[in-house]
């Protein structure tokens, strides 16, 4: 105990670490744009509209607990910049390690569902992922440097491994939770959409229009929707044009108009939907 209060009574202040602070910069700018696109509905730059990014921004997967899911890696950039600006002692250096530990797990889990289940990348994406990757392995690089750092890989291997884990398994159970519409169900806002005479128009590659009917899962059959591109399933190009649709989706319901992907409980609002009560 001596020995370790004399360690730390002897340990040089903490400098800064700028390559970290850049690196983390840089991905607080990649996530901030990304969240911007998100909240706009706007296509990213470089990026065909329709492509892959918009397709991964307005998948399911683009948005946890309400708020764009790069927004949360944007609070991890900066968070992981304040540390390496405020420099990175021992307690400091753990931290920011086991959060980038975190954030490296959850790009990957990302990264595996673009892959596998969305079956398009984000350029963007990536670029952020490989950026905490490298903070990362620069934050083991350089931890030798951490004023008070003795620790061995040993005991920190187990805090990394957990929250690599753990974090995006937090993330995949938040996922795979239903959408909740009040009281109701996405089948039963679905039917009542329909027999209340409201309509979604919209296109076949629109990438919202396929995150507007994730929302309803299985329910989506059920949707009164219109396909205004001539090359889709049962085309109606000329009612999208009798409704001055401009954009895709659009919502039409008596004389309320929404444009963009809709909350179930926005349409639910927007529909007056009530769930009649259980027998």
């Amino acid at each position: 105990m001596a020995a370790r209060k004399r360690d730390q009574a002897e340990a040089p202040p903490a400098r800064p670490d700028l390559l970290l602070a850049a690196l983390s910069a840089a991905g607080l700018a990649i996530a901030a744009y990304l969240t911007w696109l998100k909240w706009t509905a706007s296509t990213a730059a470089f990026c065909l509209s329709g492509g892959g990014c918009d397709i991964v921004q307005s998948s399911r997967y683009g948005t946890l607990l309400g708020v764009p899911t790069a927004l949360w890696g944007a609070l991890l950039y900066a968070i992981i910049g304040g540390l390496a600006l405020w420099g990175l002692d021992a307690r400091r250096w753990t931290w920011a390690f086991y959060l980038a530990a975190a954030g490296v797990g959850v790009s990957a889990y990302l990264t595996a569902l673009s892959l596998l289940v969305i079956h398009a990348t984000c350029a963007y994406c990536l670029a952020s992922g490989a950026l905490m990757l490298l903070i990362l392995v620069g934050l083991w690089w350089h931890r030798a440097e951490a004023p008070g750092r003795r620790r061995r890989l040993a005991s920190l291997l187990p805090g990394a491994v957990a929250a690599a884990v753990l974090v995006p398994f937090g993330a995949a159970f938040i996922f795979a939770m239903p959408p909740s519409v009040g009281a109701g169900s996405p089948e039963m806002l679905a039917r009542h959409l329909r027999e209340s005479g409201a309509v979604m128009y919209g296109a076949y590659w629109c990438p919202h229009c396929a995150e507007q009917k994730a929302l309803f899962g299985e329910a989506a059959k059920e949707l009164p929707y219109v396909e205004c591109d001539p090359g889709g399933v049962n085309p109606r190009p000329d009612l999208c044009e009798k409704a001055g649709v401009k954009s895709f989706p659009t919502w039409v319901l008596g004389s309320e108009r929404r444009e963009g992907v809709q909350s179930l409980e926005a349409l639910a609002e927007l529909s007056k939907f009530n769930q009649p009560p259980p027998k």
